[in-house]
């Protein structure tokens, strides 16, 4: 599912750009083919590797389990967020 979601789509192609342009200016194509590859093979490992993690664990958790950790991923997530939104206003505002 991950491989056909609009926003990991356009995440993964944020990221990809951003080191095509840093290595378009160094490298000869061949080289930026070879990342290229490198990259697309490892986001698709990535998420195939994700999918059976996550498909194989969910057999061995309880749902209290499932519970706690998707309410601490929750607190973390809302942590991250507070963190950037105030480095993001000193930057703004200083």
């Amino acid at each position: 599912m991950s491989l056909s979601n609009p926003l990991s789509i356009l995440f993964w192609l944020g990221i990809y750009g951003s080191i095509l342009a840093n290595s378009a200016s160094k490298y000869d194509m061949d080289h930026l083919l070879l990342y290229s590859s490198g990259i697309l093979i490892g986001l698709l490992i990535w998420d195939f590797a994700m999918a059976i993690i996550a498909s194989t664990f969910r057999r061995f958790l309880s749902k209290p389990i499932l519970m706690g950790i998707s309410i601490i991923s929750g607190i973390s997530l809302i942590g991250i967020g507070i963190y950037f939104a105030i480095q993001a206003a000193k930057v703004l505002f200083t």
